[in-house]
């Protein structure tokens, strides 16, 4: 049995006995009869004696734990009778509705956006690389050029909840709409095999996508249409290049695979039907072309025209500083709206320019240049083309690279944060599932992203494939799918796409860490099939930071590969990080994915003068009651901290559609805050019995409990208020 490796995370929930008695390599308990765990680091659970329980998981959870209560579920709290460790009664799974597992989309409106600068040359040579020493991904084969690494990317890029790709083009040898060939694999018409795998996973429609020239990778090209020898200098002035190099062969095939309905768009009015697609060039070196000054902003506004003529729509040009120090009356250009670098070198793991008010920049959760292996280089070795994916400040505190270039992006607010490079593997760049040493979990960037790309997350769909850890209680992957390593049981699905964790047996679990949540309730549901006899119960129980709660039995499928829907729990989640654990109590199980889904009500809130609560573009300084009907601005969600329906005397978190926190200090009310803590603290209190609903009215006190939201002059709505009058009073409508 095989651990991948562990983070020793926070937990907002005491320890439970279970958790001691894993540290401590297994305590066993007071369940029933079953069959102790052993490991090893130390001894198993102890034999139980009574009820129908069974020994613990047992072992160390951050090491190579053994084997676990095979023969029963595990009891864990000494002295409970029957199957201990939680409260109430195990019930059959309910039915879900299909819209209850749909992913929605990332709100991004108001909110400073991330991309993912997604390379897709990716070979399962260069993945197993250990000289230069690669981040292995934990996916095998890490091949492109099957469906199945395109089925993977999906899911990472929906685990990470980016809503904008960036997709470099190398470059299309051939004008011919068939032919694949071009620099590095990166034929922008490869890109079909991502829409077909959005297609699959259900996710079509859930991103956009940008083009990123990679303008080194056009002189290949240049070369090979011209016939001319590998590394010859392309001459920016010739125009007819302009034309057949740069828009024929290296961006038409990108905006032809494409579809326009998933196109990038920047400083388009999101009220308007403008679209001006994002094209991002890479930078010029003067090692791959010469006689760029004069011509650089003619060739823009020539690709402009073209673009224009191709697709009834301007482009937005976002360029690589390097062309304005090449041509600095580039600025003068209107199609040019931003600058933007990629990080190359240490120190800076992040940087951002403002250009013309468009804020763009570049993040990195590490970086290493190839050339830092290159033992006849004059830096090989060199400290500065290394920047490593976690330090340690003056203090001794750990500091993740990653959260550095995030947070910089939302000081920033940053219209774009390009995320470089989310699949690289030679620049230790890579946004990917990895088991590597020096990553806490092998999801940990895809779910930092998250944190900040989605601050709310109202749905997730997280895949049993790519858990962050496990028990096992059988050596080696049974069905041989998908895991590079481990014990792991994954198959894939007789459906052409997807996997499966399989063959799980008593007692086995997988675990999601360092999962992100907004505070609020939620449903976690599960995509499951059954094996075995009809008459054996399937259990399958969630621990939230080592919590038990009730298990669910598992209505039995017609068969392993007729996979169905069922709720699992449904629990209050405090804002921050929690490990998920999914506990196979019988076996006989087979789980596509966790899904999560946040409950939380979502209302308006009408003002006794008949206008609504408003945070336009979802926050900032000013909260007003003055719009006149309840739209996207006016929709907030209700984080109720104690649970269950909403009631008078309830304290809750109230976020804006894009999932900001209102807030008030000193009487002031803001809509910007985006994690919560006393000053976004309110309280409801119901002008009538019973539980709030659409209609109700209520007023909202604050935090310290002597004042109430308040709508004032001017229809400002501020936390003033000194008791509950006409302007403290607001009506309850669904959204």
């Amino acid at each position: 049995m095989l651990l991948t490796p562990a983070f020793a995370a926070c937990s907002f929930f005491a320890p439970s006995l279970d958790e001691y008695a894993r540290s401590r390599g297994g305590a066993g308990g007071a369940g029933g009869q079953g069959q102790a765990g052993q490991d090893s680091a130390g001894n198993g659970g102890t034999l139980a004696t009574a009820g129908t329980g069974g020994g613990t998981e047992g072992g160390d959870a951050n090491t190579n734990a053994g084997s676990g209560g095979a023969s029963g579920e595990g009891g864990a709290q000494a002295g409970a009778p029957g199957e201990a460790g939680w409260a109430g009664a195990v019930t059959v799974g309910q039915v879900v509705a299909p819209s209850d597992v749909a992913l929605q989309a990332v709100i991004t409106r108001g909110l400073p956006e991330f991309g993912a600068l997604t390379g897709y040359g990716a070979t399962e040579a260069n993945a197993a690389q250990t000289d230069p020493p690669r981040d292995a991904p934990t996916y095998k084969p890490y091949d492109s050029l099957a469906p199945a690494w395109w089925d993977d990317l999906v899911a990472e890029q929906l685990q990470a909840r980016v809503t904008t790709v960036l997709f470099p083009t190398h470059g299309a040898y051939s004008l011919t709409a068939t032919d694949m060939t071009g620099p590095d694999a990166m034929n922008p018409r490869r890109l079909a095999a991502w829409v077909s795998a959005l297609d699959r996973a259900g996710a079509s429609g859930l991103f956009q996508a940008a083009c990123f020239v990679d303008m080194p990778s056009l002189q290949a090209v240049s070369n090979n249409l011209h016939a001319q020898p590998a590394g010859t200098i392309m001459d920016l002035s010739v125009a007819s290049d302009w034309n057949d190099v740069i828009w024929l062969r290296g961006i038409k095939p990108w905006f032809d695979t494409i579809p326009s309905t998933s196109w990038h768009t920047l400083r388009s009015n999101p009220d308007s039907g403008v679209v001006n697609p994002l094209i991002e060039f890479g930078s010029l070196p003067a090692s791959s072309f010469s006689n760029g000054a004069g011509h650089l902003s003619t060739q823009l506004s020539a690709l402009a025209t073209a673009f224009q003529s191709a697709y009834n729509s301007y482009p937005n040009f976002v360029l690589d500083s390097s062309w304005f120090t090449i041509e600095p009356g580039l600025s003068s250009n209107r199609y040019v709206i931003g600058k933007n670098n990629l990080i190359t070198q240490a120190p800076s793991s992040a940087a951002f320019t403002t250009y013309q008010g468009l804020t763009v920049g570049t993040a990195v959760p590490g970086f290493t240049d190839p050339t830092y292996y290159s033992t006849g280089d004059p830096k090989f070795h060199d400290a500065s083309l290394v920047i490593p994916r976690h330090t340690t400040d003056s203090y001794g505190t750990e500091v993740v690279t990653l959260v550095t270039g995030l947070a910089a992006g939302v000081q920033n607010q940053a219209q774009l944060t390009v995320l470089q490079n989310f699949t690289d593997l030679a620049q230790w760049s890579g946004f990917y599932r990895s088991s590597a040493k020096d990553w806490h979990t092998p999801s940990e960037y895809l779910n930092l992203v998250r944190r900040y790309s989605d601050p709310q997350t109202v749905t997730l769909r997280l895949e049993a494939e790519g858990c962050d850890k496990y028990s096992d209680t059988t050596p080696g992957n049974s069905a041989g799918a998908f895991l590079r390593s481990g014990d792991l049981d994954v198959r894939s699905l007789n459906t052409g796409s997807g996997w499966a964790v399989t063959n799980t047996a008593a007692g086995e679990w997988l675990e999601f860490d360092q999962v992100d949540f907004s505070a609020g309730n939620y449903k976690f549901v599960i995509k499951y099939s059954t094996s075995g006899s009809a008459s054996i119960a399937k259990r399958i129980q969630l621990l939230i930071d080592g919590e038990r709660l009730t298990p669910i039995i598992a209505s039995n499928t017609v068969n392993a590969d007729a996979f169905g829907t069922t709720l699992l729990a449904e629990h209050v989640m405090p804002h921050g990080p929690h490990d998920l654990r999914v506990r196979f109590i019988d076996g006989l199980v087979d789980l596509d994915w966790l899904f999560v889904l946040k409950t939380s009500p979502v209302l308006s809130l009408q003002a006794s003068g008949g206008t609504f609560m408003s945070a336009r573009e979802g926050g900032g300084s000013t909260v007003t009651a003055d719009a006149a009907k309840a739209a996207i601005f006016e929709r907030f969600t209700f984080d109720d901290l104690n649970g269950g329906t909403l009631a008078d005397g309830d304290q809750v978190y109230l976020q804006t559609f894009n999932g900001m926190y209102l807030s008030v200090e000193g009487g002031v009310l803001t809509a910007a805050q985006r994690t919560p803590g006393t000053p976004e603290t309110f309280t409801v209190h119901g002008m009538s019995a019973g539980d709030i609903t659409s209609g109700s009215t209520l007023a909202l006190a604050t935090s310290d409990g002597k004042h109430y939201l308040t709508v004032g002059a001017g229809s400002a709505v501020d936390g003033t208020g000194t008791s509950i009058g006409t302007a403290q009073t607001f009506t309850v409508g669904l959204y």
